[in-house]
């Protein structure tokens, strides 16, 4: 009993000092300068998304969700409305507009002068188009992701198999177009060959 009774003693110690040392945690885990750059990407994302003429909602309803750091629209962040259908919170569209939307912050939040942070400079969609997204949205698209002089953006798309949609979209956009032969790219064989 004896052992017990030292062995707890011990423990209260530890678990007194344990206490002391969580006390001196802060409460917010974010610096000042974290809560500028969550800021910085909020105001990015709400831009692009007028931009790409989001309109499910009215812009500064859309946010960045302190907690998450993901899009959010009221207490439902982007994630969660995957999980939903996702035409009961807004158009198959403009949810893909919060996606370009906060992707897009996402790198232009890091690479500003101020921030610094580590994106590798690379962004990729594929066929951004979909979901009848009107030509207007897609030119605002090609024509932001071209205007990031230090972004390297890949687009792989059909616009609509339309050369007409194709030259509408990246009118006055610079780019560098790699046409593909075929709609379909086959396996490649051991040999090299499809």
């Amino acid at each position: 009993m004896s052992t017990f009774l030292e062995r707890a003693e011990a423990l209260t110690d530890k678990l007194a000092v344990a206490e002391d040392e969580r006390a001196k945690f802060p409460s917010d885990l974010y610096s000042k300068r974290d809560r500028v750059k969550i800021s910085i990407l909020e105001k990015n994302f709400r831009a692009n998304a007028s931009a790409f003429n989001y309109s499910s909602a009215e812009i500064p309803e859309v946010q960045i969700n302190a907690g998450t750091l993901l899009p959010a629209l009221g207490d439902i962040t982007l994630r969660e409305v995957l999980k939903r259908n996702v035409k009961s919170e807004s158009s198959a569209s403009d949810f893909v507009r919060l996606i370009w939307a906060f992707l897009l912050a996402v790198y232009q939040t890091s690479s500003s002068r101020d921030f610094a942070g580590n994106h590798p400079g690379v962004l990729m969609f594929d066929e951004p188009g979909q979901h009848s997204m009107s030509e207007t949205s897609q030119k605002a698209l090609v024509n932001l992701m071209s205007g990031l002089k230090q972004l390297q953006s890949i687009l792989a798309a059909s616009f609509d198999e339309s050369v007409a949609v194709f030259h509408r979209v990246t009118e006055g956009s610079p780019f560098h177009l790699i046409e593909l032969p075929e709609k379909f790219i086959g396996p490649m064989q051991h040999d090299g060959t499809m």
